[in-house]
C-alpha cells in the first residue's frame, strides 16, 4: 500500500481593475496573509485588468488605495506566491 500525501493551496483569486476596485485587492492580499502566517500554502492569482496592480502607481490616490499598497509591501517577504 502506497501512503500518498496530498498538498493543497489556497488560491485566492482576483480579476478587478485596481483602478475600479480596490477591496478585492486588499481581501486577496490580506487573507494570502493570513493563511501564510498560520503555516498553510497559499497564492495570489491576478488576471485580466487585475495585472495592473504590479505597477502600484495604478492605484488610486485614495485611503484605500493606501492600504493595498500597504498590504503588497507587507507581502513581499511573506512566504505566498503571487502569479499573474
Amino acid at each position: 500500500m502506497t501512503d500518498r500525501v496530498h498538498v493543497r493551496k489556497l488560491v485566492f483569486f482576483c480579476s478587478a481593475d485596481p483602478r475600479e476596485d480596490t477591496g478585492a485587492f486588499f481581501r486577496a492580499y490580506h487573507f494570502a496573509n493570513v493563511a501564510s502566517k498560520s503555516g498553510l500554502d497559499a497564492e495570489v492569482r491576478l488576471a485580466g485588468s487585475a495585472v495592473d496592480v504590479t505597477d502600484t502607481d495604478t492605484l488610486p490616490a485614495t485611503e484605500a488605495g493606501d492600504l493595498i499598497r500597504e498590504k503588497i509591501r507587507e507581502s513581499i517577504d511573506a512566504p505566498f506566491d503571487v502569479s499573474l
